[in-house]
């Protein structure tokens, strides 16, 4: 009986001491791990979306200058409808970034968040240089129509992007390049009337041969 007497006693000054009770020192508190809750303001966080619009607004202006004399929506049209889609996901990608900083969602607690069941993925696919290269593309193919024409721009364009996407067989990827490119001129040209841009120097030379061969012009 004395032994249980004692036990009670040495647990009850053990629990007085850790509540601070009397003859209890300095409680050990674990310590608070100190987060930096500094953020970058909204602008900075979409700084790169802000110049790629402003950009947008350069590239649009040198297709006012893209005529027609055969009818149909003229050579502006899909430079002007890529231009349109870069625009549009730049605006996005604000609107959506706004909406996390009124939130109050950190970007690095990003990948913690608990998501919604289907909607999983992999956040490293959305790294910041992927969308960079995207973003490069998109322009870089804007500028090729111009001066390669709609043909070479969109065969080459098609390459590189099923390759960083990860199609490296030569004998799939090409054809698909040459396919897409080819056809989607005799659609746009032959049916809907689009004059596609054709290029500068040779490759407009190549492009008006190509369109003879296929019996577009």
């Amino acid at each position: 009986m004395r032994d249980i007497q004692t036990d009670r006693a040495d647990h009850s000054d053990s629990s007085r001491t850790a509540s601070g009770g009397p003859g209890a020192g300095p409680v050990q508190m674990p310590a608070a791990v100190a987060v930096d809750r500094r953020k970058p303001r909204t602008w900075l966080k979409v700084l790169p979306e802000l110049v790629t619009l402003v950009l947008c607004g350069f590239l649009w202006l040198p297709t006012g200058g893209f005529t027609s004399t055969i009818g149909g929506p003229g050579p502006a049209l899909y430079p002007r409808v890529l231009i349109a889609l870069l625009a549009l996901s730049m605006v996005v990608r604000i609107v959506q970034q706004v909406r996390e900083d009124r939130r109050g969602i950190a970007a690095e607690d990003a990948d913690e968040a608990p998501l919604e069941e289907g909607a999983e993925f992999d956040a490293s696919l959305m790294s910041g240089r992927r969308v960079a290269v995207a973003i490069a593309l998109s322009v870089g193919y804007v500028f090729a129509t111009l001066f390669l024409g709609w043909v070479v721009a969109t065969f080459v364009f098609t390459i590189v992007f099923l390759v960083l996407a990860g199609k490296r067989n030569l004998l799939i990827v090409v054809p698909t390049a040459l396919a897409l490119s080819v056809g989607l001129a005799y659609v746009f040209v032959r049916i809907v009337y689009i004059s596609l841009p054709t290029g500068v120097g040779p490759f407009d030379l190549a492009t008006v041969w190509l369109f003879e061969l296929l019996g577009i012009y």
